[in-house]
């Protein structure tokens, strides 16, 4: 029997992360940055090893935790390879939109691997009082 999210879409995994970030008043560009993390750890996934065993986005705002389990039991790596070649370019993307990012051996049922990415997700107050302080300082200068 399949994990009940190997099926899981790039779409569906999307608007579940849209929903929970929503939910917790997540905004603008932070929920653009944690959608490309979503998207690319799912395709991935998909594309990589069969897709996921597991999928969960937790939101306690100012962060955001995006979990994906696979079956696959080799760990991400970086692939440079010039512009001109398409692809190679989503875990880069990944690690630079991460405050912390980590690999785990194991998943559900205990093969393949978890990918747990933690991302800023700031709600409107949180990003105006941010804002604010950046004036400020801006000001003592």
């Amino acid at each position: 029997m399949g994990s009940p999210y190997s099926g899981l879409t790039c779409e569906e995994a999307r608007g579940i992360a849209r929903a929970v970030l929503s939910a917790h008043g997540v905004m603008g560009a932070d929920v653009d940055a944690a959608l490309l993390v979503v998207t690319e750890l799912v395709s991935n996934a998909r594309r990589h090893a069969g897709g996921a065993t597991a999928f969960r986005v937790r939101c306690r705002p100012p962060r955001a935790v995006v979990e994906v389990a696979d079956a696959e039991p080799r760990f991400p790596v970086d692939r440079p390879s010039p512009a001109s070649v398409p692809g190679r370019f989503g875990w880069q993307m990944v690690k630079r939109l991460a405050d912390h990012l980590d690999v785990q051996a194991g998943g559900p049922g205990g093969s393949g691997k978890t990918i747990t990415v933690a991302l800023e997700a700031r709600t409107a107050d949180e990003e105006d009082a941010q804002a604010s302080l950046g004036r400020q300082d801006v000001g003592r200068r």
